[in-house]
């Protein structure tokens, strides 16, 4: 896993209290619900109007690098640029790469144990996930307008609240031991976790930011922004440096005309590697699709054909396999550089969103799943049984 800095970069003692928010929770009646999560950036109803219209028109994704966006240089020379002579101060990153026939055993994390806030400690359509170094993990809590930290036992250690409907949540050790960044309803938010005060927010109009990445090599954020059909690519302050536009120019003649036949692009999640190469998910004429780019000249290098898919993130491994959580077919799906498909199904599994590894291995997945009576959870899924040892 990219996240592999030690344990006390983050805090000395796992349980050691944060200092909590005096901030009282958002009212319930400006929390969006599932319903609108799932549509709030799809086409209009009117487009199921005109669909036999559709087959006359261009529906290839065309992606605009502005002349502004970040330069991505070949990896090797990135390397060549940040290697040191000191030993002491050289990285090496452990390769990873999942299996997912080696994951047996499952469990569902639903109900929360809290001890300094039971009301609030609980989870309302959990989305985004990421792990931190002690194998803690962040989620982004989006009915609830809140990140949780949690274990994997379901105790949780801190509750950051006041963050409006977070889609995504991530930690990056290499921008920051102690920070996460969030993507909130309207902007991306840093977010200092000693503290538990947002120390930088975004600063853009019209930014809708779902999925944020932090890629290393670069040293800037990547924000899906599928409302404004692009990427946006910020510095480390959170200031807009770069975009890739998804819009299509050729049809900009349908705006003007017949706006509800034009065929917007919403990307929702990207995955950059430091191999000059990432993936993008995007949604389109409400079907989703996985497209390979070449940063450098943001080309599209292959297309994947997943059918029936619906999902809103993804994460991709050093062999550049895809694993990506079907929200749809209660499932989640593989995809190797090979087009080798593959989907693994369990019990834990209904309504998967965002995923995340621990250093163990483990795989995490916020799920929508409310048969447990409960406003969805975590499915822990593991290679030993992980729930014996509890």
């Amino acid at each position: 896993m990219s996240n592999t800095v030690t344990e006390s970069q983050l805090s000395n003692n796992q349980n050691a209290p944060l200092h909590e928010s005096s901030k009282q929770q958002s009212s319930s009646n400006d929390v969006l619900t599932e319903r609108q999560l799932q549509t709030a950036f799809l086409p209009s109803a009117n487009v199921e109007l005109v669909t036999d219209q559709f087959g006359t028109l261009n529906v290839t994704p065309k992606v605009t690098m502005r002349s502004d966006a970040p330069e991505f240089t070949p990896a090797s020379d990135v390397t060549k640029a940040t290697t040191t002579t000191d030993n002491t101060e050289k990285k090496i990153k452990a390769e990873f790469i999942y299996d997912l026939k080696k994951f047996k055993h499952d469990y569902f994390v639903s109900d929360l144990s809290c001890s300094f806030d039971r009301e609030n400690a609980k989870f309302g359509a959990p989305t985004g996930i990421c792990a931190l170094p002690d194998d803690r993990l962040l989620v982004a809590n989006f009915d609830r307008d809140s990140v949780l930290l949690v274990d994997i036992k379901g105790v949780v250690h801190h509750i950051f609240k006041d963050l409006p409907t977070p889609k995504a949540v991530i930690f990056n050790a290499a921008a920051s031991p102690t920070q996460a960044v969030v993507a909130t309803r309207k902007e991306a938010a840093i977010l200092d976790l000693n503290t538990n005060k947002v120390v930088t927010r975004s600063k853009m109009r019209g930014f809708y930011p779902w999925n944020i990445q932090y890629v290393e090599e670069r040293q800037v954020y990547a924000a899906c922004d599928p409302s404004g059909e692009r990427i946006v690519f910020l510095d480390n302050n959170l200031a807009e440096i770069g975009v890739w536009s998804f819009h299509d120019s050729t049809q900009d003649h349908l705006l003007q005309s017949q706006p509800q036949l034009y065929q917007k692009v919403y990307p929702y999640a990207a995955y950059f590697l430091p191999n000059d190469t990432s993936f993008v998910l995007t949604h389109r004429q409400d079907k989703c699709h996985l497209d390979e780019y070449d940063n450098t000249s943001a080309a599209v290098k292959s297309a994947y054909n997943i059918p029936s898919l619906q999902s809103y993130s993804i994460y991709v491994d050093d062999a550049k396999k895809c694993l990506i959580p079907d929200k749809l077919n209660h499932r989640l799906v593989s995809v190797d550089k090979d087009s080798k498909f593959e989907e693994y199904r369990c019990k834990s599994i209904q309504e998967p969103y965002s995923l995340t590894f621990l250093s163990t291995g483990t795989l995490c997945v916020t799920d929508w799943n409310k048969s447990h009576g409960t406003s969805g959870g975590i499915s822990i899924i593991s290679e030993v049984n992980l729930k014996e040892k509890q």
